[in-house]
């Protein structure tokens, strides 16, 4: 007999979001600072097939890497910028899937200045993890489904 002698400890409360509701709660309450090769940050991945016309919404690269157009979170709403996973291996990427991308460095290129594309699309980056649309207020970090780093 437990109670009233002791209580059941309860569980944490996860806020579990859609993958878009996730992305827009990122760019309101999250990390949107580029810190190249610092700080990674929250982004999903889009359907390239739909967004540019490619042969598939995520590509496999001869060396066993994924490349994938990203939604990556920033306080404006967003910017796209085409990323593949560090390393070879983990799970496939999906369009919906909610990424962990960290910056490395910009590439300045002349068409970015001679266009409306938005210059933050020169920005290189990786794909470093997969995690769950979720927040756990008890957990600090995001919960990794899969690492590509």
């Amino acid at each position: 007999m437990k109670w009233p002698f002791s209580k059941k400890k309860e569980a944490g409360h996860k806020l579990v979001f859609k993958p878009e509701g996730f992305l827009e709660y990122q760019c309101k309450y999250g990390h949107t600072e580029i810190q190249p090769q610092k700080v990674g940050i929250v982004a999903m991945v889009l359907d390239a097939q739909k967004e540019f016309g490619t042969s598939s919404p995520v590509a496999w690269k001869p060396d066993g890497t994924q490349q994938a157009v990203l939604k990556v979170a920033s306080e404006d709403g967003g910017f796209i910028v085409n990323s593949q996973t560090a390393k070879p291996g983990g799970e496939p990427l999906a369009p919906g899937d909610i990424v962990i991308w960290l910056p490395w460095q910009y590439v300045d290129h002349p068409l970015l200045k001679e266009s409306d594309i938005d210059p933050r699309f020169g920005w290189v980056g990786f794909i470093v993890a997969k995690v769950k649309p979720e927040i756990d207020p008890s957990e600090p970090d995001f919960s990794v489904t899969s690492r590509y780093d």
